[in-house]
């Protein structure tokens, strides 16, 4: 199969008139300047049209939920379930996502599953199943007993968490997560920005207890993903041997050194300060919203302070479907743009090569030779616009693993 555009975007540059060769699920060659065909080939006409990699969201938690909070309690989980593997993982693949990370969410765990064994379209998922954190902090269900918390019921989103205190428990929640199969550990290492209770300022795990969930994981070829925010859980997280902080809005320049010096990647969360402070800002409500609106106050400039450190930062949006839905998490691109005040490839190497190598695909992110095959064609150029990656119509085309998964071409 041959795929002709008329110009090609990635993290390496730019190709005016590319013609891409792909074999199976593998790219096995890129060509400028209108190469040769071989006749009767499958050609993928996309004369005018933008060539992109599959972007890729390193923070979503599928849902499937049609009410917040612990209004969450009044729905099935098998109905969100469903919900969530025939319509939020669509509307991902269909805006152009062909990779996302879901890192904490029983409901991201099973769509995994259906996905990987062809029984539902979707994007390819990496999933951490249940997030772990302390009593009483972030992965605490503050509203629901404790009893129940602790049984680890699937209600879903919110209500995931396995709580662990202590080396020797912590370290017994890694091996369970391991048992089910995830793709890699979520912990939690301090407070939350739109938390009820426990404020963003506070650490919430020990050196020993970091320590001895990353040794585990790491014995197992499993990263770590730190649910974190201030500069002393950042130090915890990234000496105890995490690989990647989410969030990090509370960094400084302390932080940003350390991180820099472990080679610590970093996945922002923007869109979901935007769209909750867009919430607000309209009249209506958020559980924890004041908090969060305060912190997208100083939003932009933290995560400046990241990416003028030299750090690898990767799209992530934090969608839980509401305030920001599935599909839309392009919104985050745009915000590196208009709000961090970087340049629209600067936006797409984060949108993509930056995804990959949080993930740990280096098949992924790029369009080259020997790459997997996961492909977008638009019918607007990001580079002109960076929020025209938010509107599905401009999605005309989507390849994933060499498998046209959309075609309005």
């Amino acid at each position: 199969m041959f795929i002709k555009g008329g110009v090609l975007i990635d993290a390496s540059g730019v190709i005016e008139s590319p013609t891409i060769e792909i074999e199976g699920s593998r790219i096995v060659d890129v060509k400028s300047g209108g190469s040769v065909i071989p006749s009767g080939a499958e050609v993928i006409d996309a004369a005018g049209m933008v060539l992109m990699p599959g972007l890729i969201d390193c923070h979503v938690h599928f849902t499937g939920s049609a009410v917040g909070g612990i209004q969450k309690l009044t729905e099935r989980f098998e109905v969100r379930l469903i919900r969530s593997a025939v319509h939020e993982a669509s509307q991902l693949l269909m805006a152009g996502f062909t990779s996302v990370m879901d890192p904490g969410g029983l409901v991201g765990f099973h769509v995994r599953n259906a996905i990987q064994e062809g029984v539902i379209p979707g994007p390819r998922i990496m999933a951490a199943g249940r997030y772990i954190g302390v009593t009483g902090g972030h992965g605490d269900t503050h509203y629901l007993p404790l009893e129940w918390v602790k049984e680890g019921r699937p209600f879903g989103w919110g209500m995931d968490g396995r709580i662990a205190d202590g080396p020797d428990e912590c370290l017994r929640a890694v091996r369970e997560q391991l048992r089910e199969g995830v793709d890699f550990i979520k912990i939690l290492t301090s407070g939350g920005g739109g938390s009820l209770r426990d404020p963003p300022t506070i650490p919430e795990f020990t050196y020993p207890e970091i320590k001895a969930m990353c040794d585990e994981a790491h014995t197992w070829g499993r990263r770590v993903m730190a649910h974190c925010y201030n500069p002393e859980a950042i130090r915890r997280s990234v000496t105890g041997g995490v690989d990647i902080i989410a969030h990090g809005n509370l960094v400084d320049e302390a932080s940003v050194r350390l991180m820099r010096e472990h080679g610590t990647m970093v996945v922002p969360t923007m869109a979901i300060y935007h769209a909750i402070s867009k919430r607000i800002a309209s009249g209506g409500t958020h559980p924890g919203g004041a908090r969060a609106r305060g912190m997208y106050d100083t939003l932009f400039e933290d995560i400046k302070r990241l990416h003028d450190g030299g750090l690898t930062l990767a799209l992530g949006t934090d969608t839980m479907g509401d305030p920001l839905p599935f599909g839309k998490d392009a919104l985050e691109l745009q915000l590196y743009v208009e709000g961090v005040g970087l340049s629209p490839m600067e936006a797409i190497r984060i949108g993509t090569l930056n995804g990959a190598k949080v993930m740990g695909r280096d098949d992924l992110g790029t369009i080259q030779t020997g790459k997997t095959a996961d492909i977008i064609v638009l019918s607007k150029s990001p580079l002109d616009d960076i929020r025209c990656l938010q509107d599905e119509s401009n999605v005309k085309f989507v390849m994933k693993e060499g498998k046209i998964m959309k075609n309005t071409l």
